[in-house]
């Protein structure tokens, strides 16, 4: 049975056709969609033991003890020093990897997807063994071209240990297209603009019952650009503009320690941070340094990033929020404007708009409409951003902000590994 699956850089999903509609599984209590975080609880012998001298696999054990997505998060939360924890792996598939990075990223994707394959197995009723799997136009990372086969090799890989025995790959924003096709009675020309985790990707799509029923949709992708740039720096941005400044940024002494331990998606900079923190010997340190040593002595970096997050999600809703850091400290709380938003992530908007600038340079077609997709592209602050390029005579569609990825690449695999063409 075929498969499309969305490993998505802040949540995950799966879905199949079935009685010629597409069908999301269950991957969690209550929701389609599974956070990409993993974490397993070390032992009390691990524990007194030396963690860091152990390999990733026997860390990982034999699988025993994992748990995943929200259930992950919330031990994280509840044990931040006591465990194994990773959120958002697919951020680092394009960066410089060392062998040992490469067998981390190896295993954990692998019984990620595993667990996901289960879950959707099971949710069906099918052994599910060929299936099509987004990918962005750009994996995040510096080394372009030769980051994105890394992470592809990667991902080819855990689908395999996985028990997939056919994978192939769709760019996700035209996997976005594909899913609000099927509510077209109309050719049209889409902007598909993807606001995704850990990239913002743009395409120009032909669209429509003209080209539903092909098997090979390449000559329909009229352009597209990408950007390593997403939801995840934006969260970092904002944690550092509106939360650091509590923690040291701005401070001689504290400043570069402050932005290594929000930067959760640089690997120099998390072991940079994590390396070693200076105390005083004698004396008392100042409240900035206590603050900044808790995050350092329970490992607290993906938490602070998380704060950011969920202001981030609030804001799309309402011009103002109050962050909770009451782990740190009791009853503190930072109030973040919407504002606070736009100019936290400044730098990302900007990359942005030239990703959408350049794929409406790279097609003289006519857009009919602009897709939004991607859980960021839900913000008004985004949203105005796209705005401010196009212009405001082409209107906004937007379908499953969350599932339509999944949903285009379900339609897709039915439609190519059952063999139908034009």
């Amino acid at each position: 049975m075929v498969c499309g699956i969305d490993y998505g850089t802040s949540n995950s999903s799966i879905g199949m056709v079935q009685n010629g509609k597409v069908v999301q599984a269950e991957l969690e209590h209550g929701s389609h969609y599974l956070p990409s975080a993993i974490y397993r609880a070390f032992t009390e012998r691990e524990l007194n033991e030396d963690v860091e001298s152990l390999t990733i696999r026997q860390q990982l054990g034999n699988a025993q003890g994992l748990v995943y997505g929200t259930e992950a998060i919330e031990a994280y939360v509840r044990h931040p020093g006591d465990g194994l924890f990773m959120k958002s792996p697919k951020v680092f598939l394009g960066s410089d990897l060392n062998k040992d990075q490469l067998d981390f990223f190896e295993i954990i994707i692998a019984r990620m997807m595993t667990h996901i394959l289960e879950r959707g197995r099971e949710f069906f009723g099918a052994d599910l063994r060929q299936a099509v799997v987004g990918r962005p136009i750009r994996y995040h990372g510096i080394h372009g071209e030769k980051g994105d086969q890394q992470a592809l090799a990667i991902m080819r890989k855990a689908a395999s240990d996985a028990g997939l025995d056919e994978v192939v790959f769709m760019y996700e924003p035209l996997a976005a297209a594909l899913d609000y096709e099927q509510t077209l009675s109309e050719d049209e020309v889409l902007l598909v603009v993807d606001v995704g985790g850990g990239t913002t990707d743009c395409s120009v799509v032909k669209v429509g019952p003209s080209y539903m029923a092909k098997r090979e949709r390449s000559d329909d992708l009229l352009a597209y650009s990408g950007n390593r740039i997403g939801g995840v720096d934006m969260d970092i941005n904002l944690g550092w503009h509106s939360i650091m400044p509590w923690f040291g940024r701005g401070t001689d002494e504290l400043h570069n320690k402050a932005f290594d331990a929000i930067s959760v998606n640089s690997i120099p900079s998390q072991q940079a941070f994590y390396s070693r923190f200076e105390m005083p010997v004698h004396g008392k340190a100042d409240e900035t340094r206590e603050r900044l040593y808790q995050v350092w002595q329970n490992k607290l970096s993906s938490y602070l990033v998380r704060s950011a997050e969920l202001a981030k999600i609030a804001l799309s809703d309402a011009e103002q929020h109050q962050i909770n850091l009451d782990y740190i400290e009791p009853e503190v709380q930072l109030a973040v404007t919407r504002e606070d938003f736009r100019l936290a992530i400044e730098r990302s908007t900007e990359k942005i708009r030239q990703v959408i600038e350049d794929a409406r340079q790279a097609s003289d077609a006519h857009i009919d409409k602009i897709y939004l997709t991607g859980g960021s592209a839900v913000s008004p602050v985004i949203q105005q951003v796209i705005r401010n390029v196009v212009g405001g005579g082409v209107p906004f569609v937007s379908g499953n902000m969350h599932g339509s990825v999944a949903c285009g690449l379900s339609t897709f695999a039915n439609r190519h590994f059952s063999g139908i063409s034009n």
